[in-house]
């Protein structure tokens, strides 16, 4: 009988927790999230504006009094080598560990707008279509699709035009006004690792991933 005392407390506890009426579960579920987003403010000084954070799981103070959240998704504006970033970020199984927690995985998607990718050669950056992105200089067009190769992303040209007249896009021509136009990529938050590169409308993204993510 004894044995079964601490299993019937934690079941009455249980209850008692999915009792709790919904406006205080979503209280409770905003103010986490707020606390959450300023810690990250206070430990991520390449962040240009407070985050949004968004914690999972119902209901909300059950999954807190067992210290885990079956998924956590934060959006923050930061910048990256002096350039605009977007980051949204997905931890999922969040579960306590030692002193701090850990998730079973990260997932990642960092996107550069096109404004913050022109060059100092006057050149311009925009949206082509059909996962392509438009470079123009002076009377050179040149469409391209992007490419990741062990942490460098490069510009691999479809097509390219000098004044209106078509040219080889492995012409030397094009080899050299893409010179230089290679990044490799800055460390990603939590260990991540690129898995790919694409070309959108809203910029180029970069998405990442990690297993096994210890969190402070």
């Amino acid at each position: 009988m004894r044995s079964r005392t601490p299993r019937l407390a934690l079941l009455a506890a249980a209850a008692a927790l999915l009792a709790v009426p919904p406006v205080a579960d979503s209280v409770a579920r905003h103010r986490a999230e707020g606390r959450l987003a300023d810690r990250l403010v206070r430990e991520q000084p390449s962040l240009t504006a407070r985050p949004d954070v968004s914690i999972e799981g119902t209901p909300f103070l059950l999954q807190a009094a067992r210290g885990s959240h079956p998924q956590v998704r934060v959006r923050a504006d930061a910048t990256s080598d002096g350039r605009p970033v977007t980051a949204e970020v997905t931890l999922d199984d969040v579960s306590p560990q030692g002193g701090g927690h850990r998730a079973a995985s990260a997932s990642g998607r960092f996107t550069a707008g096109y404004d913050a990718l022109g060059g100092p050669d006057g050149a311009t950056v925009s949206d082509a279509g059909d996962g392509r992105l438009r470079i123009e200089r002076s009377l050179l067009m040149v469409t391209a699709v992007v490419e990741l190769h062990d942490g460098v992303v490069s510009l691999r040209p479809t097509a390219v035009s000098l004044a209106g007249r078509p040219l080889d896009p492995a012409g030397p021509l094009v080899t050299r006004s893409l010179a230089g136009r290679t990044r490799t990529l800055p460390e990603l938050p939590l260990e991540m690792r690129a898995t790919g590169v694409s070309a959108g409308p809203d910029g180029i993204t970069v998405t990442a991933s990690a297993k096994d993510v210890a969190l402070a």
